[in-house]
């Protein structure tokens, strides 16, 4: 059972992003755990910055859900995200936005994604 968990997305996918919470308790498996956003975009005040901004909000997490678009491979947050998700050892969940065909970024690609249903997701975090 996840009881926080970190959702890493790109800034472009934010209002699907922000659809989890209510996506995932829309089945009769809720998730049971709550969902923390970095939701400031500091990229322009560089490396530094990110990792203030993900470390803030990735602590205390025991999880990680990263939802992966079309372009999120190439993103420095997604990267950074998935190397302190590993290096913290949080449980990782991976899913696919519907009709979108992006790749998994490089620290990912041993993980399979789950499908973007709420049951799918909800069972994930259920399980972990």
């Amino acid at each position: 059972m996840a009881n926080k968990i970190f959702v890493s997305y790109n800034f472009t996918d934010r209002e699907v992003a922000f659809t989890v919470k209510s996506f995932s308790q829309s089945c009769s498996q809720n998730v049971q755990g709550s969902f923390v956003f970095v939701e400031k975009n500091v990229s322009a005040e560089g490396k530094e910055a990110i990792d203030r901004e993900i470390l803030y909000t990735m602590k205390e997490c025991n999880a990680a859900l990263f939802i992966i678009g079309n372009d999120n491979h190439n993103s420095p947050w997604i990267n950074r995200e998935s190397e302190i998700a590993i290096s913290k050892r949080l449980k990782i969940v991976i899913t696919q936005l519907p009709e979108t065909n992006g790749g998994l970024p490089p620290m990912l690609k041993n993980y399979k994604p789950v499908n973007w249903t709420p049951k799918a997701m909800a069972d994930e975090f259920n399980r972990i």
